[in-house]
């Protein structure tokens, strides 16, 4: 639920792409901040935890039907959509008296990198640019998924929203990044699966800027994207062929 309505946003006044090509000039990339979920890990996780997992918790926890939990968690995740809130642990833990951290190791099975995106960590690792994963995951999420992957030492640094008090989409965001991180905007690339995210970024002068077309793969690829996208990591990076990315992620 929570996943899927930042997938249903749109972006107003854009020129929209059925897929356009992904043209890199790594020589002119010396930061490369990346979004987690959806981007390096399938949201497959994410949406099964909060379309199914949470609803269920909270009919529980309540006594009434799963239906009618979803609608009334929907409705407020709608009310409080694009603030530091929507994505806090601490407040759904607050607003439906579920464990949430419980609730999201009942899946940890389902958690798991995208295509290429282990090997593509492993490549950056090699280079000499500044990996940094920026995301509005709480840190108890980012705990739960780090366990299982080990996702958090495959990077320079985690900057998860929470610590700036502004979530991604705010311009404070970008700003705080920028401070912790100080790379020319120009010179940095975002990834992410979210394109009011990705707008934020532009609106601050972020240069370049990719999008996830299948974060969720048991979900069909996204169309009418307003930026380059691409799915598997190994159609951004050259370097990463086939066999490597899938031999990274069996070590995962």
């Amino acid at each position: 639920m929570q996943q899927d309505l930042h997938q249903s946003e749109d972006t107003a006044g854009s020129i929209v792409q059925e897929h356009a090509a992904v043209e890199l000039n790594w020589s002119e990339i010396d930061c490369v901040f990346l979004d987690m979920d959806g981007t390096l890990l399938d949201l497959n996780y994410d949406n099964h935890v909060w379309n199914d997992l949470v609803p269920q918790a909270y009919a529980d926890k309540i006594g009434i039907n799963i239906a009618l939990a979803q609608q009334k968690l929907l409705a407020h995740m709608r009310e409080i959509h694009g603030s530091i809130e929507f994505y806090s642990f601490d407040y759904w833990t607050e607003y439906t008296g579920i464990d949430l951290i419980a609730t999201h190791r009942q899946a940890t099975d389902l958690v798991a990198y995208r295509p290429g995106a282990l090997a593509f960590l492993r490549w950056l690792q090699g280079t000499d640019r500044h990996t940094v994963i920026a995301t509005n995951a709480h840190p108890h999420s980012i705990n739960v998924k780090d366990a299982h992957t080990n996702i958090c030492a495959e990077v320079d640094a985690v900057v998860s929203s929470h610590a700036y008090g502004a979530p991604k989409e705010a311009r404070a965001f970008w700003q705080a990044l920028l401070q912790e991180h100080p790379y020319p905007a120009e010179r940095c690339l975002f990834i992410d699966d979210n394109e009011p995210v990705l707008d934020a970024a532009a609106d601050y002068g972020i240069a370049h800027l990719l999008v996830v077309a299948r974060p969720d793969s048991e979900r069909p690829r996204k169309t009418q994207l307003h930026y380059p996208s691409f799915d598997d990591f190994t159609e951004i990076c050259p370097a990463i062929l086939p066999d490597s990315a899938d031999d990274a992620a069996a070590d995962a």
